[in-house]
């Protein structure tokens, strides 16, 4: 049984959580400002709406900007009625590209196209769409691509009698490594929405604020089965083992602690600890057990 005095501290921690975790969440909540850059592709333009469709529900606000071809070939009337952006920019029309990045807290290119990755990859910006995207990475903009579009393992593509050389396909796959290279995150339409969050989360959620925290894990090329999941056609990279378990020795644990120690499994408490609501339900939110000794 607690005393008097550990009670109030357990009780002011667990004030102090509520007060953060407010102000965490309405500062994410003004965060979730995405440009989304249409090139053109159709190969999985349908995913594309159901994801970003969720990251609408999600909170997100949605400006579209749509490539010269993506306005002729997916146009801008489809565009807003099926997804409805809270605002949408055509090539040709007046637009200030520059400032809609600037004013932009996230980038996302659904259904990238051949053309689009390869002009990123060889750092070539001629037209609205490659100039966004060079502005984004010149001011440390976050971008999710998805690669359906252009990768030339899609069993879609394939269906639909993509027959160029190993050599051709060689040389579309690296375009994609390039883009890995220069911090573009890679993933297909269908998982668009569960990267675009899990890369957000690790740019504003309280574990950033903690420099011991190991980087974001890098998605690969997608594979010719086109999981959901991007793989990497490169050499399988070496994983390091890490312990599955940390032993907190407090009083309190709170929902910081459970953020800071996110990379283990299981976290391991003393018998007498007060586990507060807040930290049970981050505990949950990332699959971690808290075990008393």
């Amino acid at each position: 049984m607690m005393n008097r005095k550990e009670f109030e501290d357990a009780l002011m921690a667990t004030i102090v959580e509520y007060i953060s975790d407010q102000v965490i969440l309405r500062y994410a909540q003004a965060c979730k400002k995405a440009t989304v850059l249409f090139s053109g592709a159709l190969i999985g333009y349908k995913d594309a709406v159901t994801s970003l469709n969720e990251l609408k529900k999600d909170g997100w606000t949605l400006t579209a900007v749509l490539s010269k071809a993506a306005g002729e070939v997916i146009t801008e009337e489809r565009i807003r009625n099926d997804i409805g952006p809270d605002a949408i920019y055509v090539e040709g029309a007046p637009v200030n590209g520059r400032q809609i990045v600037d004013d932009s807290q996230f980038v996302i290119i659904p259904s990238l196209t051949i053309n689009t990755a390869a002009k990123v990859a060889n750092c070539i910006s001629d037209n609205l769409l490659t100039n966004m995207i060079s502005r984004a990475m010149a001011t440390g903009k976050p971008i999710v691509a998805a690669i359906d579009g252009c990768c030339p393992d899609n069993k879609v593509r394939e269906q639909l009698g993509f027959k160029v050389t190993e050599a051709y396909k060689a040389k579309m796959r690296h375009n994609l490594e390039d883009m890995l290279a220069y911090g573009i995150t890679l993933t297909t339409d269908y998982s668009l929405c569960s990267k675009v969050n899990e890369v957000f989360s690790a740019k504003v959620s309280l574990p950033a604020l903690d420099n011991s925290k190991p980087a974001p894990k890098k998605d690969g090329i997608v594979s010719t089965k086109m999981e959901p999941a991007v793989q990497s056609v490169s050499q399988p990279v070496k994983k390091v083992e890490t312990p599955s378990s940390v032993k907190l020795d407090k009083k309190v644990i709170g929902r910081v602690d459970i953020a800071k120690n996110a990379r283990f499994k299981t976290i391991v408490v003393r018998q007498d600890a007060l586990v507060t609501g807040l930290a049970k339900d981050e505990a949950l939110n990332r699959g971690i057990t808290i075990v008393k000794e």
